[in-house]
């Protein structure tokens, strides 16, 4: 097994002496985990000058990820039973505000802060776990057990929505429905959308029975009562807005390998089958939790890379693994980690913020090597192709600190793509990118004098429009109709 693991090493390190190429499209998230405050808040609301703080640290959380490259965010909207939102489902998060109104409404604000950035925000949504006794107990008759109890069952002191109830199936579906008609979320992403860790102990039996006949087994019964749960929340997000991404954070190894065995994976420990989602169309992102090194990670990276849509899958990265407490890991083997996943063509995403932070280098690493450019989140396969109206009355002015670009507004354009280079333009790369934007900016200063500037609209699919350009050798503004690459 070593030497196996060597050749498939040396074959994915193959390069990287070799300045990284910065891709176009990318997903770079972060999972900014609300549960007990690891990454927020740090304290819940008392006073309204609390509500200010928290405000304040998640702007300060989102321009630190801004300036770090990072594209998408994975906000946790609901914890154990308890959400940073007001629902007519679930009382508010005691971590927040003691489990009262906090005067302000978290969701809306992070995902108006992210669109400020245009950056990607993603409600993170616990899918089955709903409390253990103790949180139960506090949340009294507002908890979803004692309003539901035939819904739960009990495990090891935890309390768990019944996937095979069709009734669960039905409330989660109702909750992911108040979210995305009530928000301009960009995505919903499922986290726990499986059975429990020792599911071998998980007591549905009488569920099995009443809802399980025709089933081959009990574990093919359980994998599908988590596929029709995620088909049926993949089906009323798209209906409602066809742009919003759906997506979940499987288990990091989907299934034992030749030669590399994995009980703790997908399909032999709890009965998820995200690529069954991906490649019946109803799911758009996996971000599978990866917290492995070497022989545990590598070759199920590869795995994914090689079974699944391209950019559709953004390999979890096990940040908090450089802490001493959860590991203790070189900073260069989360390098490797990183490097490899842009060689097999898989986006990263982060868990979890505040781990990405707390070690010095790494952020400062991604910033000067690895997300030397920005880039655009991918394109969801099957999201429908229309055409989107180049910028009109493009305008560069130019002066010592650089060069001012201006243009029009275009309708239905989401964000704006500003590229700058010397060479000839060249849009279906990343090197060229030099700024993200949101569809409500129409200006931006360029630092340092290029031979060409050139902008390109994106609407909410991920459609881009033909690149209006200016070049400097040309005494008259010019718009050219560059070719985009296939």
């Amino acid at each position: 097994m070593k030497k196996r693991l060597l050749l498939f090493l040396s074959v994915c390190f193959v390069g990287f002496v070799l300045q990284a190429s910065s891709p176009k499209y990318e997903t770079r998230a972060v999972w900014l985990t609300t549960n007990w405050g690891l990454d927020w808040p740090s304290r819940p609301v008392r006073t309204p000058a609390d509500a200010r703080r928290q405000q304040q640290e998640l702007i300060d959380i989102l321009d630190r990820l801004q300036a770090t490259g990072i594209n998408t965010v994975f906000f946790q909207a609901r914890i154990r039973g308890e959400v940073f939102y007001p629902s007519q489902y679930e009382p508010w998060a005691t971590v927040l505000s003691g489990g009262r109104n906090p005067g302000y409404d978290p969701l809306a604000f992070v995902i108006d802060e992210c669109h400020k950035r245009a950056m990607e925000c993603h409600a993170w949504l616990v899918t089955f776990p709903v409390g253990s006794n103790r949180q139960v107990k506090r949340q009294g008759r507002a908890s979803v057990v004692a309003r539901h109890r035939s819904w739960c069952k009990q495990l090891s002191g935890e309390w768990f929505l019944d996937p095979g109830n069709p009734e669960v199936r039905n409330y989660l579906v109702d909750v992911v429905h108040e979210i995305v008609s009530k928000y301009d979320v960009d995505g919903i992403h499922l986290d726990y959308v499986r059975y429990p860790d020792n599911a071998r102990k998980f007591s549905d039996t009488d569920s099995y029975r009443k809802w399980g006949k025709g089933a081959p087994s009990l574990m093919s019964w359980r994998e599908e009562n988590i596929t029709a749960t995620v088909f049926s929340i993949y089906d009323e997000v798209k209906r409602l807005k066809p742009w919003v991404k759906v997506s979940s954070a499987p288990l990091g190894r989907y299934a034992s390998l030749p030669g590399f065995p994995a009980s703790w994976s997908c399909k032999e420990a709890v009965s998820q089958n995200p690529k069954r989602w991906l490649q019946a169309g109803k799911h758009d992102l996996i971000a599978p939790m990866m917290y492995f090194r070497e022989e545990n990670f590598y070759p199920f990276l590869y795995d994914w890379a090689a079974s699944c849509p391209a950019g559709s899958v953004a390999s979890g990265i096990g940040v908090y693994r450089l802490d001493r407490e959860s590991g203790n890991w070189l900073l260069d083997e989360i390098k490797r980690q990183i490097e490899t996943t842009r060689q097999v063509g898989v986006g990263q995403a982060y868990f979890r913020y505040g781990n990405l932070y707390r070690h010095t280098g790494l952020d400062q690493w991604l910033v000067a090597w690895f997300y030397r450019h920005p880039a655009l989140t991918p394109r969801c396969v099957g999201a429908p192709v229309q055409s989107v109206a180049a910028p009109e009355s493009f305008r560069v002015e130019t002066h010592d600190a650089g060069a001012t670009l201006s243009w029009g507004k275009v309708d239905g354009a989401f964000t704006y793509v500003v590229y700058a280079t010397d060479d000839s333009l060249r849009v279906e790369e990343g090197e060229q990118i030099v700024a993200v934007l949101p569809g409500t900016v129409h200006e931006y200063m360029v630092p340092g004098s290029y031979r060409c500037y050139a902008v390109v609209a994106r609407d909410r699919y991920g459609n881009e429009s033909l690149p209006v350009v200016w070049m400097r050798r040309h005494i008259e503004r010019e718009k050219y109709e560059i070719k985009l690459h296939e």
